[in-house]
C-alpha cells in the first residue's frame, strides 16, 4: 500500500515536470566546425559546413609555426572532411575561439596517416590543452586508433569542457616530433548538462558514501557512447549537440546477450527531468532485455554483461539511459533489476517506472567509479545487470537503453 502511495506520487511529479521545455530543441549558441589546414569551406557527408581557419582563430605567423598537407591516399571508410586536410606544427600553436561562458563539447579530429614528404603522422606524439588544463599527453593518434572497437583509421576524441568567453586550445609536439590536427569542432551544450547528475539529480559514487560531483576544474573525455540494442545513430539524428552513438554488440560478454525487442509506433514522454535533447528518439526506442520469455527463471543464472577497455587511474561517469515501452511493463515492481559497476553494488533495487513514474517516460542515472592499477594499465569496466527478486517482481529481467562513459 505504501508503494502504492509512492508510486501515485511519482506519477503526478512526473506530470507535472512534463512541459513546454520537456519537448524543445537544444539550439547551441556556439558552433564550430574548422576544417584544419584547408584553403576553403567545405560541407562533410552529413551537410555540415567546415570552415578554414579563418580570422582571430590563429596566430598571426601561422605559416612560420605550421604548415598545411593533404593526405597522400584516403583509406576506406575515412570520410574526405575533415580528414583529407591537416595542419601540422613545427612548435607549440595555440587556437583562440570566442565563445559564450559555459560547457562544450569539444571533438578534435585525427587521421594518422602520410601526408605527402613531409610528414608521417605515424611517428607523431604530442600534447593537447585547453585554458592550462591537459587533455592529451604525449598522445599518439597511430597506436590509438589501433585500440579502436570497432576498428576505425581515423579518431574523434570528445571532451566535455567549460569555459569562460574565450576557449584556447594549445597543441604542443613532443621532443623531436611534430604534432597535427586535421578538424576542431566546438559545440556548446545545455547548462548542467553533466553536472546536476541524472534523473535522481545526483552522480553516485560506486563504493563510497560521498556522491561525485563534477565542477569547472574537470574536464571529462568520451571514451563509449552505445546505443544498447541498436545501430549507429549519426551526428545528424542527434538532438542539436552532434553526438554519435555506436552499436553495443562488440563490448557484450559471453553467449547470453539477451534480446533486443522492437515496439514499432511508440511515443516517448520527456519530461524537465530528462527533455528531449538528452538522447534521441531513436535511442530511447531500442534496447536490450535478458529475454528468455518462456522460462524467465533462466535470468537468475547469468547477468546481463558488457565490458569496456579503459585507462586506469582514472574515475569514470557511468551514465545509463532506460524506458519502458512494452505494454506488458506498465507498473511499479514488474520488472526489477540490480545495477552493478565493477562488481560492486551501484543500485540495488532498479525499478524504471516506480522511478519514472509510467511507462514510455526516458530516464537517465549517473554513476562515477574509480578505476586503479591493480589489474594492469588497462583494465575493464564491467558493468552487469541481474533480476532484484527480493520484492518479488512480475518478470525476472532487466532493460537497458544506453551506456555513455566518461574519463574524468
Amino acid at each position: 500500500m505504501i508503494f502504492n502511495v509512492l508510486f501515485g506520487l511519482s506519477i503526478l511529479v512526473s506530470a507535472t515536470l512534463r512541459g513546454e521545455g520537456a519537448t524543445a530543441a537544444y539550439v547551441p549558441t556556439d558552433v564550430f566546425l574548422i576544417n584544419c589546414g584547408a584553403t576553403s569551406d567545405t560541407k562533410d557527408l552529413s551537410g555540415r559546413t567546415w570552415t578554414t581557419e579563418h580570422g582571430n582563430l590563429v596566430p598571426w605567423n601561422l605559416n612560420d609555426m605550421s604548415f598545411a598537407a593533404t593526405a597522400s591516399f584516403q583509406d576506406f571508410g575515412v570520410p574526405l572532411v575533415p580528414f583529407m586536410e591537416a595542419r601540422i606544427f613545427r612548435s607549440e600553436f595555440t587556437y583562440t575561439f570566442k565563445v559564450s561562458p559555459g560547457w562544450k563539447f569539444l571533438r578534435l579530429y585525427f587521421y594518422p596517416t602520410i601526408y605527402g614528404s613531409d610528414f608521417n603522422a605515424d611517428n607523431s606524439f604530442f600534447s593537447v590543452t585547453v585554458d592550462g588544463l591537459t587533455l592529451l599527453k604525449n598522445f599518439s593518434a597511430d597506436l590509438t586508433v589501433m585500440t579502436l572497437k570497432p576498428e576505425s583509421k581515423y579518431i574523434i576524441k570528445e571532451f566535455i569542457v567549460t569555459a569562460f568567453r574565450t576557449l584556447r586550445l594549445t597543441l604542443t609536439p613532443s621532443t623531436d616530433s611534430l604534432a597535427f590536427v586535421n578538424g576542431v569542432e566546438i559545440v556548446s551544450i545545455p547548462d548542467r548538462f553533466y553536472t546536476k547528475g541524472g534523473f535522481d539529480d545526483k552522480i553516485t559514487n560506486v563504493g563510497s558514501n560521498i556522491d561525485f560531483e563534477v565542477d569547472d576544474e574537470i574536464v571529462l573525455e568520451t571514451v563509449y557512447r552505445l546505443n544498447v540494442g541498436g545501430q549507429m545513430v549519426s551526428v545528424v539524428n542527434d538532438t542539436g549537440i552532434f553526438r554519435q552513438w555506436f552499436s553495443d554488440d562488440d563490448f557484450l560478454l559471453g553467449v547470453n546477450s539477451g534480446m533486443k525487442p522492437e515496439v514499432p509506433g511508440v511515443e516517448l514522454n520527456y519530461t524537465e527531468k530528462t527533455p528531449a535533447y538528452v538522447a534521441p528518439d531513436d535511442v530511447y526506442k531500442t534496447y536490450r532485455t535478458m529475454g528468455n520469455v518462456n522460462n524467465p527463471r533462466l535470468n537468475l543464472i547469468f547477468n546481463l554483461t558488457w565490458l569496456f577497455p579503459v585507462d586506469a587511474g582514472f574515475n569514470y561517469l557511468v551514465r545509463l539511459h532506460f524506458c519502458e515501452t512494452l505494454r506488458e511493463v506498465n507498473g511499479p515492481v514488474q520488472r526489477v533489476f540490480t545495477i552493478f559497476i565493477r562488481n560492486q553494488i551501484a543500485m540495488l533495487e532498479m525499478d524504471v517506472i516506480g522511478m519514472s513514474g509510467g511507462s514510455r517516460i526516458p530516464i537517465y542515472l549517473d554513476f562515477s567509479v574509480y578505476v586503479g592499477s591493480e589489474s594492469g594499465p588497462r583494465p575493464d569496466l564491467r558493468l552487469e545487470l541481474h533480476p532484484y527478486t527480493e520484492v518479488t517482481p512480475k518478470y525476472y529481467d532487466a532493460i537497458l537503453v544506453d551506456i555513455s562513459l566518461s574519463e574524468a
